[in-house]
């Protein structure tokens, strides 16, 4: 049976799923940009409840034909929009050219109940016809 890819309706958060929220959340509203990523895209944001920690589920796309590659990390926060872990280190991923690729992760605390998402995508340009090895 095939999965239904995340769609528009996936694009909004349910506000319940966040202590204090007062409705629905955009992924926009979740994420950090660290930089200009023009060709990786986050297409879906899932959050929820999984035995007192919250869980997250975040579809990352590739809008170009080349390989992209995207570092990513998480910072945990309290109802009240505190920071409630050390800053994670970040996590490379490559995508491959017009891919998508889902990421999960749980949160390190149950402390925590909402978060914010910080993207950095590597200007590829560097690396001609998708060579992503060191030039």
């Amino acid at each position: 049976m095939k999965r239904p890819a995340l769609t528009g309706a996936a694009l909004l958060l349910a506000g319940a799923l966040f202590a204090g929220s007062a409705g629905a959340q955009t992924i926009a509203s979740k994420l950090e940009h660290m930089g200009e990523s023009s060709h990786v895209q986050v297409a879906g944001l899932i959050a929820r409840e999984r035995n007192g920690f919250l869980a997250l589920q975040m579809e990352l796309k590739n809008t170009d034909n080349e390989p992209r590659r995207v570092f990513w990390r998480v910072k945990w926060l309290d109802d009240t929009g505190f920071q409630v872990w050390d800053e994670e280190a970040w996590k490379p991923l490559l995508l491959q050219g017009s891919a998508r690729q889902n990421v999960q992760i749980a949160a390190p605390t149950p402390k925590a109940r909402d978060f914010r998402i910080q993207l950095n995508a590597e200007d590829n340009a560097l690396f001609p016809s998708g060579n992503t090895q060191n030039p």
